[in-house]
Parts: C-alpha cells; structure tokens; sequence
C-alpha cells in the first residue's frame, strides 16, 4: 500500500512539472486566407464562441456563418471572408428554437416515468410528458435569448423641413 501511494504521489508531482511546458503553434503551409488573417493580423482578436452568428449589411441579404474574429476594423466570418466594420449594421446570435426547450421539458417527464418503474398507468407519463414539454416549450419562448454581439451606432444627421 505503501508503495502505491508513493507512486501516485510522485505521478502527481510530476504531472504539475509537465503541465508548464508550452508548445509552439505553427500554422500548416495550406492556410486559408481567414486562418492566415487570424494568426497575422494584430487587430484581429478571435472569438471564443462558435456558434452561428447572422451579419445584417448596409447593402444585400443578411450573411449567415461562424465569426472567426473580430477587430476595429473589420471581421472574419466563413464563407464570406473579410467584412469591414463600416459596411455592417448589425451582428447578432439567432434565437435557438422552442423545440430544445419542448424536449428538455418532455426528458423531465420521461425521467419521471423511469423512476416510476412501471407501477404508474401509462396514461398518466403520457400526460406527464405531453405537459411538461408545454412547459418548457413556452418557457424558451418567452425568454427572448437572441444576443446582439456588435451594433453599429447611428450617425447623427441634421434634416431641414419646410412646411405650409
């Protein structure tokens, strides 16, 4: 017992030695144009989140794509590339849909069921789950959870009118 106590503890101590060890990161020759601007631009930060995000432009359809990084001047989104800040409205994360929220309220009643073990009558899970799927399909609906990540400000204007 000994032993394998003096053994875990030296794998423990070690383990802590190795862990301040660093790599060097190198990107591979076959870079992509947005990779290459994430690694060499300076004033392009990444972006910790990978989710899907929608870009409203001044001109054309909104573009949809993961937003690689992002700096003052523009950003980096997949399959369109390098978009500069000046030409966006707005970029914001879309809303997840109400039928996460329906399943995860249907697991509950599901769990339910389990922990019944066949003594409860069907018909009952049954409503049990139909019910609680209500409830968590109309809370994620009524939590308004779509995130706007970068609005650009309006710019101030000054407008003349004349009337009779």
């Amino acid at each position: 017992m000994r032993v394998l106590l003096s053994v875990v503890m030296l794998l423990g101590v070690t383990d802590s030695a190795f862990a301040q060890a660093t790599n060097e990161v190198r990107l591979k020759p076959d870079t992509t144009a947005a990779q290459a601007a994430i690694a060499g631009s300076s004033g392009c930060w990444p972006v910790t989140s990978r989710d899907r995000v929608v870009v409203r432009m001044d001109d054309g359809p909104a573009r949809t794509g993961t937003l690689l990084c992002m700096g003052p001047e523009a950003i980096v989104l997949t399959g369109s590339g390098t978009l500069p800040l000046s030409t966006i409205l707005k970029i914001e994360k879309p809303r997840d849909s109400t039928l996460d929220g329906m399943l995860k309220g249907a697991a509950v009643g599901l769990i339910i069921a389990a922990l019944c073990a066949g003594e409860c009558e069907a018909e009952y899970v049954v409503r049990a789950t139909l019910g609680y799927a209500a409830i968590g399909g109309a809370i994620d609906a009524l939590q308004g959870n779509n995130k706007t990540i970068y609005r650009r400000e309006p710019v101030a204007t000054v407008a003349w009118r004349v009337r009779f």
